[in-house]
């Protein structure tokens, strides 16, 4: 038995004052009375820089020791994001922890599976089933925390072994929350009495139904309010006001009493002065509103399910529950439905009527039951022992990790990770086998992880201490390759690539890409597995294929040996796996169909996903009427439609249609775009109108590509130059000027036309 110990680093996952980050904080605090700790992202106040426009930091949340365990803090932004860099940092000393403590939400990107040493996760999901991509990631964990009996359950039947998961319930600050007779808020003396509901504007948290409820059941002549703080500037309606809310949902009344985000002290004050606190959610992952209301002595009603129950079964008013129903979000929600799996419970609002009148018609003896349970609540529920429910299992897994393992993964790029309790000293090199270079090296000591930035294909070697303790072998392997871009000339260009590799490595693989449907059913794709992209894959190496930048530069020789511009594009992915470049066609999963149109037809793609590429409309006018005089119709393929001379718009066919018609047609005239790489995965003829790139850089076969080099062209592929995807008008050269885009616009009607009609005749 160890006799130290363990130092911990804990994370959260974004600020605010909800009831998860509220619990971030008092867990973390009463957690570092026992354990060294570091923390990253605490709930803060608006004393932070950056966060003097948020509405909902109204008051200093941080004490001065808080600040000195805080290492990092970031937040999301106004699109519910979380920001990529931290508001505030303070690392006064390297800091190497033994195990990790995850308060882990879905709607958080992190996963944090590059953080040093063993992992602990504690969530407080609400439903009654993860989202698979989600529970994927908490499954790799050494345990997973759980504050409810019934949250175990539910993880127990989606397949969590049980012996992983602990229940280590939520708790609440007596010392805030307690009853308090002598508290004075002036607004509550009007001798009215005060329901109130203090959550977040959800459907999960039936807040709409919960107002209906109250309104239906007590009339105007009633001297009875509904205090409400039910601000969500995130919920998808938009709506932004409770205001506003209210409107459109045609609940206005002056009985409904908006707090907007008190503060701290007068939402404790709201608890203990209001007669009666309201929840009817259906589903929670805890509800520390209902607890901090309970210990509060305060009358409580809720719905009888779920998490709560841990600390609400039999006490305060329960509401009955009808069933379940699958979680879908509703006409007004905070997360998307991808994000939510598994059932939501069905709360009976009629019984919610009754036991809101039961509250008012009987307060007085609810208030002195909720009194008694009160006492209850703050005994049992505190985070004292919350945190010491914690440490036991924090020094069982600790006591019972291996005294020393080396694990070694190539997920992106090479890792080294340690792990164990006896200090020790390891000292990595990546080295590459073909040139027996020293790519990189490191010392790491036990519980810390070493990598190389190099993420594309090298047959590595891996040293410790001098003595090789791996190579990269992928013979029988499962190798994972996930491609980054949705572009379909991008995914045509590098799919059959794949199947090269798997030929070389003679390994297991398993593919991701945004147009699986293409190639899933093809003969020649079929050892390759396909997977939707973000997919959990258990694999000996994975490598990403992707243009990649690093602060708007190309990230060569990091996830790209080689800057992508300058190279053709196969080559990107022939150079992340370590391939020879040679261009491969092994066709689309398409079966041709009836020809779309009677006689003669060219389809046309003018349209691409940047200014640079495009050749001016009125050119493609003017073709498609000299090619009309020659009898033949020309359809426009491209995902927007424009007028000209007998052209027929069939922009946003499926893609079977679109792959018919090319097939179908006589030729096709196109951009430096999807299109030309769909006709080149047919096997057909393509004319391309392309000056900024030079002839190779796409595809070659079958293609006449018509340019012009009297005037500035090729930019694409100089190093000087950075390609902006987010801005139209990109031209480096020329923007703003009479020549902008001069390389597209400078290639002639006549010019086009001639070639085509070389290539019609023959």
């Amino acid at each position: 038995m160890l006799d130290k110990k363990p130092k911990l680093h804990l994370h959260s996952c974004y600020i605010g004052t909800t009831g998860f980050n509220n619990h971030t904080r008092d867990f973390f605090r009463e957690i570092s009375k026992t354990y060294k700790i570091k923390v990253r992202n605490f709930t803060v106040g608006k004393h932070w820089k950056g966060l003097e426009d948020e509405p909902f930091n109204k008051e200093e949340y941080l004490t001065t020791s808080d600040k000195i365990f805080l290492d990092q803090q970031t937040y999301f932004n106004n699109e519910h994001q979380l920001n990529d860099f931290p508001i505030y940092q303070n690392y006064p000393n390297v800091f190497t922890p033994d195990l990790n403590i995850i308060l882990a939400e879905v709607n958080h990107h992190y996963f944090y599976q590059d953080y040093k040493g063993p992992k602990i996760g504690y969530t407080v999901w609400e439903t009654t089933r993860y989202p698979d991509y989600f529970f994927d990631k908490l499954k790799e964990y050494e345990q997973l925390w759980v504050p409810s009996e019934w949250q175990k359950q539910c993880n127990i039947e989606q397949g969590m072994p049980e012996d992983k998961i602990k229940v280590i319930p939520e708790a609440v600050d007596s010392n805030i929350f307690h009853p308090n007779p002598d508290v004075t808020l002036p607004e509550y003396d009007d001798g009215r009495f005060k329901f109130i509901h203090f959550g977040r504007w959800d459907y999960r948290k039936s807040t709409k139904e919960i107002i209906e409820a109250f309104l239906e059941e007590f009339g105007e002549d009633e001297p009875i309010d509904l205090v409400l703080s039910i601000d969500n500037r995130f919920a998808k309606d938009k709506l932004e006001t409770t205001e506003n809310r209210l409107k459109h949902y045609k609940l206005l009344d002056p009985r409904l009493k908006i707090k907007h985000f008190p503060s701290r002290e007068d939402y404790v004050k709201y608890l203990q002065k209001g007669h009666v606190f309201l929840s009817c959610a259906r589903a929670e992952g805890w509800n520390l509103p209902l607890i901090e209301a309970m210990a509060c002595g305060t009358p409580s009603i809720y719905s009888n399910c779920s998490a709560q129950l841990q600390f609400a079964e039999g006490k305060g008013l329960p509401v009955k529950i009808t069933g379940k129903k699958p979680a879908i979000m509703g006409e007004y929600s905070t997360f998307s439905q991808s994000d939510m799996t598994g059932e939501f419970y069905t709360p009976d609002y009629e019984d919610l009527k009754k036991v809101m009148r039961d509250a008012y018609k009987n307060y007085d003896r609810h208030k002195k039951q909720a009194l008694k349970e009160s006492k209850e609540i703050r005994d049992k529920f505190t985070w004292e022992r919350a945190a010491k429910l914690a440490s036991i299992e924090i020094d069982r897994l600790y006591n019972n990790l291996p005294e020393n393992k080396v694990e070694i993964s190539f997920g992106e790029g090479p890792k080294v990770q340690t792990y164990g309790t006896k200090n020790k000293k390891y000292f990595v090199e990546f080295i590459d086998s073909r040139n027996n270079k020293v790519i990189h090296s490191s010392t790491i000591t036990n519980n810390m992880w070493t990598t190389c930035s190099k993420q594309y294909y090298i047959p590595w070697i891996i040293k410790i201490n001098g003595e090789i303790v791996h190579k990269l072998n992928l013979k029988n392997k499962v190798v994972k390759i996930s491609l980054d871009s949705k572009s379909v000339g991008d995914t045509l260009a590098w799919v059959p690539q794949i199947l090269e590799f798997q030929k070389k490595h003679k390994c297991e693989i398993i593919a991701s890409t945004f147009h699986n449907e293409w190639f899933e059913n093809l003969e020649a794709y079929k050892n390759i597995k396909f997977v939707q992209p973000n997919s959990h894959v258990e694999a000996y190496a994975h490598y990403t294929i992707g243009w990649f930048k690093n602060n708007k530069k190309w990230d060569e020789g990091f996830k790209n040996p080689n800057s992508p511009n300058t190279i053709p594009l196969i080559q990107t992915i022939t150079d992340i796996l370590g391939l020879p470049y040679k261009e491969i066609n092994k066709g689309v999963n398409f079966t041709p169909g009836k020809r779309p149109i009677k006689g003669k037809y060219i389809c046309i793609g003018p349209k691409s996903t940047a200014g640079l590429k495009e050749w001016p409309y009125q050119n493609w006018r003017e073709l498609a009427k000299k090619l009309h005089k020659k009898g033949y119709k020309i359809v426009n393929l491209s995902y927007e439609g424009f007028k000209g001379t007998n052209i027929i718009n069939k922009q946003k066919l499926n893609w079977d249609k679109t792959f018919n018609y090319l097939h179908h047609a006589d030729l096709f005239i196109g951009l430096g775009s999807g299109l030309s790489w769909v006709n080149w995965a047919l096997n057909k003829e393509t004319v391309m109108i392309n000056n900024f790139i030079p002839y190779g850089y796409e595809f070659t076969s079958y293609l006449t590509k018509i340019e012009n080099n009297s005037v500035c062209n090729n930019c694409w592929v100089s190093k000087d130059y950075t390609f902006d995807a987010g801005d139209w008008d990109w031209c480096p050269k020329n923007k703003g000027t009479k020549d902008q885009h001069i390389c597209q616009k400078s290639i002639t009607v006549d010019q086009v036309y001639n070639k085509v009609i070389n290539i019609l005749n023959g």
